[in-house]
């Protein structure tokens, strides 16, 4: 997932996302870290990391297998502990998001984040 180009068209989208979630943006402007927008808004702040993949996600998916080296760096980048970190993943053919909350030992899938107003349509 870490080969290629970067998802530019992905990266626009996810701003416009962000933007529908109330939230403000800056994009990285170090291309030695490992994440693509910084999005904030009063009471919450995050980092995003943006990713596109060409294939079907399984509802059973170990995100750990899938996206091994986007969540290695991710968890390296230098920023204190208490700012949370995710990824935002999604398919070519799908066009919803999934958010991805990576912490030091685990992913969690975000189903419905609440001062986001955020629903996830492939949550069970």
């Amino acid at each position: 997932m870490t080969r290629g180009k970067k998802p530019v068209a992905a990266i626009a989208e996810a701003k416009k996302f962000a933007e529908r979630m109330g939230y403000r943006w800056q994009e990285n402007s170090h291309p030695d870290l490992a994440y693509d927008l910084f999005i904030f808004k009063p009471g919450a702040a995050c980092i995003v990391r943006v990713r596109q993949t060409r294939y079907r996600i399984d509802p059973d998916t170990i995100y750990e297998n899938l996206i091994p080296d986007d969540l290695r760096e991710v968890r390296s980048l230098p920023f204190p502990p208490w700012i949370p970190r995710e990824i935002w993943l999604r398919t070519q053919h799908e066009r919803a998001w999934r958010r991805l909350r990576v912490h030091d030992l685990s992913v969690g899938e975000l189903e419905w984040w609440g001062p986001d107003d955020y629903t996830n349509p492939h949550a069970r």
